[in-house]
């Protein structure tokens, strides 16, 4: 029951939510407000991006650029 776990495993599951958001595609909106979460839990720009080039395999390029640009956004504000 991964997701009603205690609070150490926040960040955890801000990046997973932020995971199955990009990946699934045209939820941007979502994935730059997810971003901004996980920026302000502690998994910061440059974490997220290596989550994103991890997953470029199964999820494809051009959501993983679109991911990119979510977490740019995000960061910028």
């Amino acid at each position: 029951n991964f997701f009603h776990s205690p609070c150490a495993y926040r960040k955890q599951r801000e990046m997973i939510t932020f995971c199955f958001l990009y990946a699934q595609g045209g939820c941007e909106p979502q994935a730059i407000a997810h971003a901004k979460a996980n920026i302000r839990l502690g998994n910061d720009q440059d974490f997220l991006i290596k989550v994103v080039s991890q997953n470029i395999p199964f999820v494809g390029y051009p959501r993983s650029l679109n991911a990119i640009d979510c977490i740019e956004k995000a960061s910028k504000e």
